[in-house]
Order: C-alpha cells, then sequence, then structure tokens
C-alpha cells in the first residue's frame, strides 16, 4: 500500500485498537484462478506483540483450497472513511478527495481442523458480537452443530507485516483540519462521524 510519511501509522498499541474495533474485513489471495477476496467477522488475538487473525468460510466457497496451499494472503481493514469537500480548504485551487484509514495485514493463513478448535473459534466469534447467545448455542444437539462445524473452514493467520494508511488530512492547516471534522461530523452518528473523530486524535 502507498502510504505517504504525513499518513503513516506505526502505533502498535493504536493498530491493534483499531482492527479489533472494525474487525470485519475483506480477505485477499492468489491461486489458479487468479485472485480472489472474501469479506469475513474475524477475531484478532494478540500475545507478545504478535497478531493472529482467526476466521472462517463457507466450504463451498473454493477460496479455502488458496489458503490450503500455504501462499501468501492478505486481510483489507478499511473503515472510517469520508469526503473531503474543497469548499472546506482556504486556497480555491483544491480539488475532491476521501479521508480514510486502512489497515492491510500480510500472513500465511493456516487451516484449523480439529473439531475442538473449530468449535471454540465459533465460540470466540459469539463471544465478542452476540456473548447472549452463548446459552442458547448449548442447548443445539450435538449432530447439528458437527453438520454446521462440516461445512465450514477455519484458519488462523500470524501477521507477519501491518501496513496502516491514517489518511485524516494531516497536510492542511488546523483551521482547514477543523472545518473537515465538523463537516463530517454534520452528518450525525456513522463513519464520517467517526472519521471526525479520529482526525482529533490523531492530528
Amino acid at each position: 500500500m502507498y502510504i505517504p510519511k504525513h499518513n503513516q501509522m506505526e502505533d502498535g498499541t493504536a493498530l491493534l485498537a483499531y482492527i479489533r474495533a472494525y474487525s470485519f474485513a475483506a480477505l485477499a489471495s492468489s491461486g489458479p484462478g487468479g485472485l480472489t477476496a472474501t469479506h469475513l467477522p474475524f477475531v484478532i488475538e494478540e500475545e507478545g506483540g504478535r497478531i493472529t487473525l482467526l476466521a472462517h468460510m463457507a466450504k463451498a466457497n473454493p477460496q479455502w483450497r488458496d489458503l490450503a496451499a500455504g501462499g501468501e494472503a492478505l486481510v483489507i481493514f478499511m473503515q472510517p472513511h469520508g469526503y473531503v469537500s474543497p469548499r472546506l480548504y482556504d486556497s480555491r485551487r483544491n480539488v475532491p478527495t476521501w479521508n480514510y484509514v486502512a489497515v492491510h495485514a500480510y500472513g500465511r493463513p493456516v487451516l484449523i481442523e480439529e473439531r475442538a478448535a473449530k468449535l471454540e473459534l465459533q465460540q470466540k466469534l459469539i463471544r465478542q458480537h452476540d456473548a447472549g447467545y452463548l446459552a442458547q448455542m448449548a442447548e443445539l444437539p450435538e449432530s447439528y452443530i458437527d453438520a454446521k462445524l462440516a461445512a465450514i473452514v477455519s484458519f488462523s493467520l500470524a501477521v507477519t507485516r501491518l501496513d496502516a494508511r491514517y489518511k485524516l488530512s494531516q497536510d492542511k492547516n488546523p483551521a482547514e483540519r477543523e472545518r473537515i471534522a465538523r463537516e463530517l461530523e454534520a452528518g450525525g452518528e456513522g463513519v464520517a462521524a467517526e472519521t471526525a473523530r479520529l482526525m482529533r486524535k490523531h492530528n
């Protein structure tokens, strides 16, 4: 990913917090059929400074064969974002642009094949997004759980490289940045307002 110096983010703690907050991402890989991408919810784990991403996809999705082949894959986290109008700059000689945060995580996926490990991953994902469902899940018949687990392919990806671009008007003056942030906030809650929050935090 192209990252100008003023858009770089190298704070590991901030990056970990970001990918945990925006854990629905695109997994891209290459195989005999060319490039493929699937959008997935991820569980993000960190131990001793090492980040591991865990997820699953439908077994009917042929991309899992790319993962099984052991090649490098790319996970793209991209939220939030917002349009920036040239009306907000001091000079009229400007053009529209977009503010955004994007993080690219690289690594080689490893399939998770043991039933217990696959089930544990599903429980982690549910605990992350819908902890109230765990009790109901525990009442499901084993045969039903087995059938569901058999229909998915689970994997882990140890992150070997993390690239981040925080494009948040860092190259603009304080007055311009404030106008941009206010404009993004004017739309109410949502990705634009969250972009404004990150602008205030990182500028």
